[in-house]
């Protein structure tokens, strides 16, 4: 849609116009400025259409036979102009032709995620962008251990592990499960999640990453019969005893998959099991 624009000469007082002949004069010199502000006021006008995530404008000065890698190049260097605004760079996986999508889908979405990224929902629709995560059952789960505290864990009583170690406050930690996904074809991208969850998880909790099965599911079971389901402390008994004893594993055939902890947490070169010793997660 064209801008619309008022020329200059209308601006002018009455009198301008009472002698035809200069005014004539006076209006083919701001017919000059009229053309060049015109000039300026399209271009505004394609701004939405440019600058949007969504643009579908041709890049201003940007020749029509550039070619498609010229028009890609041009493309990203704008989305990562915007990113910028939000001090944000985006990650080497997303500087493919297909992580345009994901750069758009980001820059559409940034204002929201900011403000809600230091939260538990927020955090997670971060980590989900990130991957291109849009199926609901591969979605992370994230555990905060506070909720599932005991009374003494509550009461601000010091707890220790089997081994006389002292554990970290409930309310300074929490789990994310992953579930396996197309989302994480290999080493390096399971990899890149770990980086995810340590930059971005707010800086005063301790987070866990543990890769489970794509069937994984986190919630109350239901007993043989409707009227004889989990109770609420048999549920928070068992999450917690999974949060203690669940230890990231390395299958050199599935890649990481969750598995109790083995050698009481001792960092003992283990690779007969598929664990590294750096890999040790305490429980």
């Amino acid at each position: 849609m064209a801008a619309e624009y008022t020329r200059i000469a209308t601006h002018l007082p009455a009198v301008f116009a009472a002698d035809r002949e200069s005014f004539e004069q006076v209006e083919g010199f701001l017919a000059l400025a009229d053309e060049l502000n015109r000039t300026y006021l399209e271009r505004l006008s394609e701004l939405p259409a440019w600058y949007s995530p969504a643009g579908s404008a041709w890049p201003p000065g940007l020749p029509t036979d550039a070619g498609g890698d010229a028009l890609l190049a041009r493309i990203s260097a704008l989305h990562d102009e915007l990113a910028d605004w939000y001090g944000f760079v985006f990650p080497g996986s997303w500087r493919t032709p297909e992580g345009l999508t994901r750069k758009r889908e980001f820059l559409l979405r940034a204002a929201r995620l900011w403000r809600r990224r230091g939260t538990p929902r927020g955090f997670v629709d971060w980590f989900c962008l990130w991957f291109g995560i849009s199926e609901l059952s591969q979605r992370p789960v994230l555990v905060e251990h506070f909720k599932y505290a005991t009374a003494g864990e509550r009461a601000g009583t010091p707890q220790t592990d089997d081994g006389g170690r002292p554990r970290p406050l409930p309310w300074l930690r929490a789990t994310l499960f992953v579930p396996v996904s197309a989302a994480f074809p290999d080493a390096a991208a399971r990899t890149e999640a770990s980086l995810v969850v340590e930059r971005y998880a707010p800086a005063h909790l301790l987070v866990r990453l543990c890769w489970v099965p794509g069937d994984f599911v986190l919630e109350r079971r239901q007993g043989p019969d409707e009227d004889d389901p989990e109770t609420e402390e048999q549920f928070l008994v068992r999450v917690r005893a999974l949060l203690c004893e669940l230890v990231d594993l390395i299958e050199h055939k599935d890649g990481l998959r969750p598995g109790n902890c083995i050698d009481e947490g001792a960092a003992t070169d283990r690779l007969d099991v598929g664990r590294l010793p750096t890999d040790v997660t305490e429980g």
